[in-house]
């Protein structure tokens, strides 16, 4: 007997709360009582035979104090009955006794007026995401230092650890980033940030940020930097070069870009796995032959894939079925990513080799690891590149 259901009474009037009408209702200065909430209409076939069901549904309505509006009904057997219709709430004072969340009521409104006095231009935001205000109401008074110095600071080319402001630390505006920028966007009218592209934050307002880096090898001692051979730089220092090499290695792993043998008018660059992907916009690679050399599995074709995809002719080296079947002894397993793809940027003989380890032609879960071939026949093999 689905009726005076209180639970679903409760349940409607904490949407209402979830919703965050009452403090819309605020901001706009407008009234959204009463709220009524209409009971369904009982027949009198519904009332035969669960009378008692009724009358206890009933008792704990009335229990609950609710304030219910009734009707009185003119049943044929039953006679007249007085019924509850619905729920009505005349005011926001009624509503927060009912929901006992006067206390959260009390300090949207202390908490809003502050915000409301001091950033006007916020209160669209608040209309759309009101409970912004109580989520963070023991954060206001420190977004507020935080807010003065961005709006006083258009272009601080300061790290966030070189920000100095009362009891703020530089995890502090780490941790809040993210409503930070949709409260400094609405005020400085920005884009809100939507990407999650590294140091995005820092990069919109101005900040410094640690770039990325790129650790590679002189491989002609001819081409030292200062008697330097072994070098790590940040990615705008590395696009900066002019190294006068001919041909560039990319290889997957750090071991190998450090044993990797010396070869004439070349460099060799520790690729990282997909961190490959900052040197995209290296110019100067543009203009040299280009090798990757990664792990013979599904990630190493995916990476190939990748950097091809910055530079059209690469080349990929000891990536081909000679080499598998060379070595596949010393082959081993790994947990396999779900990141197979159809349309990866190889040629026909990468495809091939992809499409056997992809199978498990060679093995379920195939991996030939680039630093388990032997060091004596990368060495030799390479000198004839």
């Amino acid at each position: 007997m689905n009726f005076y259901n209180i639970d679903e009474i409760n349940l409607k009037l904490q949407k209402i709360y979830n919703r965050g009408d009452i403090f819309k209702s605020y901001i706009q200065k407008t009234d959204i009582f009463p709220i009524i909430i209409k009971l369904k209409t009982i027949q009198e076939k519904d009332i035969q035979g669960n009378f008692s069901v009724l009358l206890h549904k009933l008792k704990v309505l009335k229990q609950s104090k609710l304030p219910l509006e009734y009707k009185q009904f003119d049943f044929k057997r039953l006679g007249k009955q007085t019924l509850p219709v619905c729920v009505k709430i005349d005011g926001v004072l009624e509503y927060c006794n009912i929901m006992n969340n006067q206390d959260y009521y009390d300090k949207f409104v202390k908490y809003y007026e502050l915000i409301d006095e001091r950033y006007p231009s916020l209160k669209e935001l608040f209309l759309k995401k009101p409970m912004i205000v109580l989520e963070y109401s023991e954060e206001w008074k420190k977004f507020f230092r935080i807010i003065e110095f961005f709006i006083n600071n258009h272009n601080p080319n300061i790290y966030i650890r070189e920000i100095v402001l009362e009891d703020i630390d530089t995890k502090y505006i780490e941790k809040y980033k993210k409503i930070l920028d949709i409260i400094l966007s609405n005020i400085l009218n920005l884009e809100i940030l939507t990407t999650q592209v590294n140091f995005a934050f820092e990069k919109k307002y101005n900040l410094k940020y640690s770039l990325p880096q790129v650790r590679f090898r002189i491989l002609d001692d001819k081409l030292f930097v200062v008697g330097l051979s072994d070098l790590t730089l940040g990615i705008d220092e590395f696009n900066s070069l002019d190294i006068k090499c001919k041909k560039v290695f990319i290889v997957e792993n750090k071991i190998t870009t450090l044993s990797f043998p010396m070869v004439k008018d070349s460099i060799v660059i520790f690729g990282s796995g997909y961190s490959v992907g900052v040197l995209k916009n290296t110019k100067w690679l543009n203009d040299k032959e280009i090798y990757y050399w990664g792990d013979i599995d599904i990630d190493g074709f995916a990476i190939l894939s990748q950097i091809r995809g910055y530079f059209s002719h690469i080349k990929s080296f000891f990536m081909d079925t000679d080499i598998v079947e060379k070595f596949k002894n010393i082959a081993t397993t790994y947990k396999r990513k779900n990141i197979e793809q159809s349309n990866l940027n190889l040629i026909d003989d990468e495809i091939i080799l992809y499409k056997r380890v992809q199978n498990d032609f060679y093995g379920i879960n195939f991996r030939l690891e680039q630093e388990r071939l032997p060091f004596d026949f990368i060495k030799q093999e390479i000198l004839k590149i």
